[in-house]
């Protein structure tokens, strides 16, 4: 990277652009009513939910789309096993079907996103680095309705150091003048830092806890998607540079 190049921001999409995370929220609750009215206890039902999807999602690499329903068939099953009951096939299917509901909703823009992207894009490349199941992303993006504000997409197995460096590079940004922006430290914030960029931290009140982490360095936090136009205008008016220290803008 150069500090010469290009001025870009990498943008993540679930829970930053769009609302995501909410509807995973809004399905674990139905799953759990689900299950209370099959006998088994509301919290064990969730750190069993938890473990399994984890475990599937470390198991396939990445954020496939099977990974959440087929939590939800296996949790049924394990309580099923281990109170010696025998599954039902019209259940299994219905928890199948309480985890796909997820995949079925529109992505909805966070407020005022379209307003962010169409001021940004006037000083600055956007791009968009987004990880899951490709084939339910790209349908995503596309439903969503604000492709057209990037130079570039990728959709990504995951989201590390060299992904960042990758678009970095491969776009010849200036490390100086480049941004990643997103709701989770683990993977936008932490590999954004790694790879020389600035960062800035929109929280996401649904954010799963498998995406968060301890930061590595310094970044920054906004409340909300709205305020980063002014953040960095007033960055390039009057060179507030991130990395001079960690601090919160906006509360």
């Amino acid at each position: 990277m150069l500090n010469t190049g290009r001025n870009g921001i990498i943008f993540d999409f679930d829970d930053t652009l769009v609302e995501n995370a909410v509807f995973f929220e809004i399905s674990r609750k139905k799953f759990v009513l689900f299950m209370e009215g099959l006998g088994f206890h509301s919290e064990e039902v969730l750190v069993t939910l938890d473990r399994i999807d984890i475990e599937n999602v470390t198991k396939c690499g990445a954020f496939l789309k099977e990974c959440f329903p087929g939590a939800m068939a296996q949790t049924y099953d394990h309580f099923c096993a281990v109170n010696d009951i025998l599954p039902r096939p019209d259940l299994r299917r219905e928890a199948l079907d309480i985890g796909w509901w997820v995949f079925r909703q529109k992505p909805v823009p966070v407020k005022g996103s379209k307003d962010v992207l169409e001021e940004l894009g006037r000083r600055y490349d956007l791009f968009l680095a987004t990880k899951g199941d490709p084939t339910v992303q790209w349908q995503r993006i596309e439903d969503s309705g604000l492709k057209g504000y990037f130079r570039q997409i990728y959709v990504l197995k995951n989201k590390t150091r060299q992904e960042y460096v990758d678009i970095a590079q491969k776009n010849n940004f200036s490390e100086k003048n480049s941004w990643v922006i997103g709701n989770s430290i683990k993977s936008d914030i932490n590999p954004g830092i790694q790879a020389g960029l600035n960062c800035i931290h929109i929280p996401n009140r649904y954010t799963w806890h498998f995406e968060m982490e301890e930061p590595v360095g310094e970044y920054l936090t906004l409340d909300s998607l709205g305020l980063v136009p002014d953040l960095l205008l007033r960055r390039e008016l009057f060179g507030i540079h991130p990395h001079s220290r960690f601090f919160k803008y906006g509360l």
